[in-house]
């Protein structure tokens, strides 16, 4: 693989705000951006040299595409994989279009997850109808039943708390393929973000608790407070699975510690992830920079934590009374605003975040505190 030095061009499959983030850090790095994304709103293509906007199955605007870009990468998962196979056959393709192919049907990640002996909850495919009773069977109560594929911040999924919940939820989820997934008793949430060279090496992110609202990634705090023995062995595993897929960019690996403290892998996301947003203030060397570090071929940045962090999604709901006290908020110490670029801020979308650096987490939840007071006079007000 011969390097890709700044002024190459770097083409992003998707334009959303992970595509808007990963094309700031290829444009501060002094590469030239393509993207590619049927929304002719599409926050990463303010930052792009060009924007295809066109459908991800047109063959002929993927081909013109690929002629534009030196390498190409994607920020989501919800691609046709035929799509990324048809550009790598033009150009490279990192990470491999088969890896993209595994992680976004959830059949396919579990049954890779299971060969690699990667510990998962219980869980079972069911394809039809037919299935549901085997499933339960196999799983118990309770449960998640969970689409294979197009699932995404707590869409596509039912919980199945008693046997009489279980073809409702079927049906209410279109009686598409899914898996029914054993329900856990958590003592937290965690991810490890791995990124992975070409060449095998390998850099493992400080390791964020992750926090969920209403199956929405709601903030992230770094250092996890789970302890040397649970961080280590959840890089461990990520790592592993990374080498296994023959991973070249990054890869987030979401986990749940049960509260007998058993490491179970939630879901893979080859890609920068929402969870690794803290690394753009919070590290020497941010999730996306490794991205694409390591799919143009140059050595992977260190990866060092720059001390306590608590990040904080921002949704659109935050704008239902209009504009937010951006003012108010940016007098807090150590914070610092990234907005997405989004034209409608709708709500449960994501509209941004902020990142409070701190010296310590306690002092970093007591200024979040107070930028959660000041957000919510303003929306209720």
């Amino acid at each position: 693989m011969s390097p890709k030095f700044p002024g190459a061009s770097i083409g992003i499959i998707g334009g959303g705000q992970l595509g808007r983030m990963l094309a700031g850090e290829a444009r501060r790095m002094g590469y030239r951006v393509a993207v590619f994304d049927p929304d002719p709103e599409s926050p990463a293509a303010a930052l792009a040299d060009r924007h295809w906007c066109c459908n991800f199955s047109d063959r002929r605007a993927l081909e013109e595409f690929a002629n534009a870009a030196d390498v190409i990468t994607y920020e989501f998962e919800n691609i046709p994989a035929e799509s990324l196979f048809f550009l790598d056959s033009k150009v490279s393709v990192l990470p491999s279009p088969e890896i993209l192919r595994i992680c976004q049907d959830r059949i396919l990640e579990k049954g890779f997850l299971v060969r690699q002996n990667c510990p998962v909850p219980a869980f079972c495919p069911v394809e039809s109808a037919g299935d549901l009773a085997k499933a339960l069977q196999i799983v118990g109560i309770p449960a998640v039943l969970k689409t294979a594929r197009l699932g995404y911040d707590g869409k596509g999924q039912a919980e199945v708390l008693a046997q009489s919940d279980l073809e409702p939820a079927w049906r209410r989820l279109g009686g598409f393929p899914a898996i029914l997934e054993k329900k856990m008793s958590l003592e937290a949430e965690l991810s490890v973000i791995v990124g992975r060279s070409a060449t095998g090496a390998v850099t493992v992110f400080p390791i964020p608790r992750n926090c969920h609202q209403d199956g929405i990634f709601d903030c992230s705090l770094v250092p996890s407070g789970l302890g040397e023995r649970v961080e280590r062995a959840a890089g461990e595993i990520a790592v592993e699975i990374a080498s296994a897929l023959g991973l070249v960019g990054v890869l987030a690996v979401e986990f749940f510690l049960t509260e007998g403290g058993r490491l179970l892998v939630n879901e893979l996301a080859p890609r920068p992830h929402n969870s690794g947003h803290f690394t753009l203030d919070g590290c020497i060397t941010s999730q996306f920079e490794q991205q694409l570090r390591a799919i143009a071929g140059l050595p992977l940045g260190d990866v060092s934590s720059r001390g306590p962090l608590l990040l904080r999604n921002l949704l659109g709901d935050l704008w239902a009374q209009g504009e937010p006290d951006w003012g108010t908020l940016l007098s807090l110490p150590g914070l610092r605003l990234h907005l997405y670029g989004k034209g409608r801020p709708l709500a449960k979308r994501k509209m941004g975040h902020y990142a409070v650096l701190a010296s310590s987490i306690a002092e970093a939840r007591e200024i979040d505190e107070r930028a959660q007071a000041i957000l919510r006079l303003r929306r209720e007000g």
